[in-house]
């Protein structure tokens, strides 16, 4: 009897340890946190000057995370230097110079792509003139290409006789990931060259194409249609008002684009503009207003949204809650694996018409509704340009830290946080209580 009851409590007790795991993994027995929490921030650049313009990807293949930005603090020109984030060792590698250019280059704008199987490419701008040292003025787009180990040496893809300013500017690069190429495009004011890479080669360089309105974002739907946001003109050219720029929506049917459409409209002005489709293909319009004391149509700084779905676009609403005397100084929306969408974007408070004390926050949305802000970081400077990608299930962000380091132009670094699945302090699991 003895041995039979000590085997009736063994597999009592088994019973209900198999029943309380059972009931944490389908999240019975614990309580879901509402937010991911975000690593601590970590300065990837670190140098005297100015380090800005920073770009940022994911190879889907190894999941490391590759950061790209212009700094002119390691040399005394303005050069692209870069991590990469090690998957596998969990860190952040030493940093590299990527371009090693001449004393007489001016680099910027760089670009990092991934396409989905794991091809990489860094893409840059590069400007000379004669007044700087070089030979001969011109200007040309540079690339490398990443095979799992190592970038390739770097090459030109087009070069120009002319001197260009170079980024962030008029002559600035967009990438587009397509199914199995990736499309850049070459700007220049309202024009645009355009070149494709597809199995590890480029296409001819296209002739110039120019349009009314300046592009600033291009992406592919499913069906390989291109869809841009674009600045143009603003609706209000009474005095100053000339000097700022109104949201443009247009799209490309594969022989031409169509007329842009404005839907920033006389409600405001647009600093940055973005857009991208969520799960249900519906497609976000979103642009920031600064509130410019300049001009007559900025009267609220935000970050304002507008949603094409079956044919119309939705009204102006507000994508972020509002909150008084708040100043929005840019954002970056991003799409996830699953089709969510999500937004990190440049937060303070408005001092006599100045951006002040900025902030990092971030909020996620199915499409239908956007979830509850989070403030992610906390500046002693004032955070700007932030970059946001789906790295997986979770986001990445990098962004420029500006300061007053007593130079002629304020001082720039470059910073980086990611999501990270650590339950939060107020988690707890339950289970059974078994006695021994």
């Amino acid at each position: 009897m003895a041995a039979l009851l000590a085997l009736f409590r063994t597999w009592n007790r088994s019973l209900l340890v198999a029943l309380a795991i059972a009931l944490t993994a389908a999240g019975l027995a614990s309580a879901a946190p509402e937010e991911l929490r975000w690593t601590t921030a970590v300065n990837l650049s670190n140098t005297p000057g100015r380090s800005m313009g920073s770009t940022l990807a994911l190879d889907p293949i190894s999941g490391d995370m590759f950061v790209a930005w212009t700094d002119d603090g390691i040399a005394t020109r303005e050069e692209i230097v870069g991590r990469r984030w090690d998957h596998a060792a969990r860190g952040w590698l030493p940093t590299e110079n990527l371009s090693q250019s001449a004393e007489w280059e001016r680099d910027g704008g760089p670009r990092i792509v991934f396409d989905q199987q794991g091809h990489g490419l860094l893409i840059w701008t590069r400007t000379y003139s004669v007044s700087q040292g070089a030979p001969a003025a011109g200007h040309d787009v540079m690339w490398r290409a990443w095979d799992g180990q190592a970038w390739s040496p770097a090459q030109v893809l087009f070069h120009g006789d002319a001197y260009l300013p170079g980024s962030p500017g008029s002559f600035e690069l967009i990438t587009v990931e397509r199914m199995d190429s990736i499309l850049l495009f070459i700007i220049w004011g309202t024009g645009y060259r355009t070149a494709e890479y597809y199995a590890g080669g480029w296409s001819e360089v296209a002739p110039w194409i120019y349009l009314d309105v300046f592009l600033t974002q291009v992406i592919a739907d499913g069906q390989g249609t291109l869809h841009a946001a674009a600045a143009g003109p603003n609706s209000n050219q009474f005095g100053s008002n000339h000097w700022f720029h109104d949201a443009y929506y247009l799209f490309h049917d594969g022989a031409t684009w169509s007329e842009p459409a404005n839907l920033s409209g006389t409600d405001g002005i647009a600093s940055s503009i973005g857009l991208s489709f969520d799960g249900h293909g519906r497609l976000h319009f979103l642009w920031s207003d600064p509130d410019s004391p300049y001009s007559d149509e900025s009267l609220k700084s935000a970050i304002w949204e507008r949603v094409y779905e079956g044919g119309t676009w939705s009204p102006n609403v507000e994508a972020t809650p509002y909150e008084n005397d708040q100043a929005i100084n840019g954002f970056s929306l991003a799409e996830g694996i699953s089709g969510t969408l999500h937004l990190a974007w440049s937060q303070g408070l408005m001092v006599d018409g100045t951006h002040t004390s900025l902030d990092l926050y971030y909020q996620s949305g199915d499409g239908a509704s956007w979830g509850p802000p989070q403030q992610v970081y906390t500046s002693t400077a004032n955070s700007r340009y932030p970059t946001l990608i789906q790295a997986g299930a979770f986001s990445s962000l990098v962004w420029e830290d500006e300061f007053d380091a007593g130079a002629p132009l304020l001082d720039r670094e470059v910073y980086a946080i990611r999501q990270v699945d650590w339950p939060l302090p107020s988690t707890r699991v339950f289970v059974p209580q078994v006695s021994k």
